[in-house]
């Protein structure tokens, strides 16, 4: 069967909104813990992956908290923010 534009269009949004995302944390002046805790409550990740995350993003400017759809992302970049964290979802 040919394809409609209809059928097309919808492939192409369920495409988009499925895409995987990426949540970056760069490095910044807060403390240490701050930082750690905040990632805990943002990610619900136990207490070392939090640390590597902080640790990654401390020594190389960046890292990757977690990869996901916008949604999910958005959610957790909005709870790093509460303490100005700075972050990006690309």
């Amino acid at each position: 069967y040919p394809v409609s534009i209809k059928e097309l269009e919808k492939i192409d949004t369920e495409g988009v909104i499925g895409e995987n995302r990426k949540l970056i944390l760069y490095n910044s002046s807060h403390f240490w813990d701050d930082v750690v805790s905040q990632l805990q409550k943002a990610t619900g990740f136990d207490i070392l992956q939090c640390e590597q995350i902080a640790m990654i993003a401390h020594t190389k400017g960046k890292a990757v908290v977690m990869s996901g759809e916008l949604e999910k992302l958005s959610g957790v970049e909005s709870i790093l923010k509460e303490i100005l964290l700075k972050t990006e979802i690309q």
